[in-house]
């Protein structure tokens, strides 16, 4: 080859770093925050799919529980700051268990065909209930309100049903709601509460970003009762109204140990999460969001961890349609 022909392919090539470089420098930002309005009114849904595996000396026991809970979001307010006051009702609860010998379910469209469910009435107490939360413009809860007054109502409403089911002795005995509410907290308690309004909204970045820049942001695993991971998400890309985030943290077997928050002889070993969201780049609203969670527990035993199960997670959430916004 010689010296021109070289030099001339040289240029070409220089040139075209100069032109990609330019393109990479013209890329966009977005600047995406939660925009809502007074008075706007939405309906998301939640579907949950857990495969469990429990280990013991001689088995496995794999069980399979599918869940879709339907809630409407009402704006109450907007301050100054952009931060949001939303009322959240619960509409529509439907879950369905199977074990190796049995499936239950329950279906709160249709109460009277799940009598037989052992957390039938706690669900049924759920529909119909409000709480509020205070969510900044960047997607952070900032506070769950009422959700004290929402466990009390519903408490009444459970003793209310096993009051018509028994005599006056089994009354005085059920007629007491700090035991109904521990029954709640265990079954659809703050922390799962808490840990599907955060699934409901994406934490946003706090400036401007473009495609590869990430930012972190909590998240909470109900099952793990109130820990949070810092997840870390990345731009991935936009196009017209849409923009995609991924949302990812793991934990390795080799990292250090955590300890359940309810049962600190319980230990989480391993953990993965991966997610994706669309965003309506307009409002910061979710448009689809996938989640896929897996995580494994274990509890020390003369002085050896052993396992006791393993989790995987699947939660797809999206708007329904069927209410519509003014």
């Amino acid at each position: 080859m010689n010296n021109k022909k070289y030099s001339k392919i040289v240029v070409l090539f220089i040139l075209a770093i100069g032109l990609n470089i330019q393109e990479i420098q013209a890329v966009e930002q977005v600047d995406l925050k939660l925009m809502l309005r007074p008075n706007q009114k939405f309906e998301m849904r939640m579907k949950t799919k857990l495969n469990t595996s429990q280990f013991t000396e001689r088995q496995v026991n794999k069980f399979v529980n599918e869940e879709i809970v339907d809630v409407v979001f009402y704006v109450l307010e907007v301050n100054s700051q952009g931060d949001i006051l939303i009322k959240v009702t619960f509409e529509k609860l439907q879950t369905r268990g199977k074990s190796p010998t049995s499936t239950i379910e329950f279906d709160s469209t249709k109460p009277d065909a799940n009598p037989k469910h052992p957390y039938a009435p706690v669900y049924s107490a759920l529909i119909g209930q409000s709480l509020k939360i205070k969510v900044a413009s960047n997607g952070n809860i900032l506070e769950l309100q009422s959700i004290d007054d929402m466990i009390l109502k519903m408490a009444e409403k459970v003793i209310a049903a096993e009051d018509e089911k028994m005599d006056k002795k089994a009354k005085r005995k059920m007629n007491q709601k700090d035991e109904t509410r521990k029954l709640i907290d265990v079954v659809f308690g703050e922390d799962k509460i808490r840990a599907m309004m955060r699934a409901f909204i994406q934490i946003l970045p706090s400036g401007p970003v473009k495609p590869g820049d990430s930012w972190e942001g909590g998240n909470e695993i109900e099952l793990l009762q109130g820990y949070e991971i810092n997840l870390k998400n990345t731009l991935k890309n936009y196009e017209n109204d849409t923009v995609v985030i991924d949302s990812v943290h793991k934990k390795n077997i080799d990292d250090k140990s955590i300890k359940h928050k309810n049962n600190p002889n319980m230990i989480v070993t391993k953990i993965d999460y991966k997610g994706t969201a669309q965003i309506d780049k307009s409002n910061g609203r979710i448009i689809r969001k996938e989640v896929k969670v897996s995580f494994s527990l274990e509890v020390p035993v003369q002085g050896k961890t052993t396992p006791i199960g393993s989790f995987n997670i699947i939660k797809i959430i999206e708007p329904v349609e069927s209410v519509t916004s003014p």
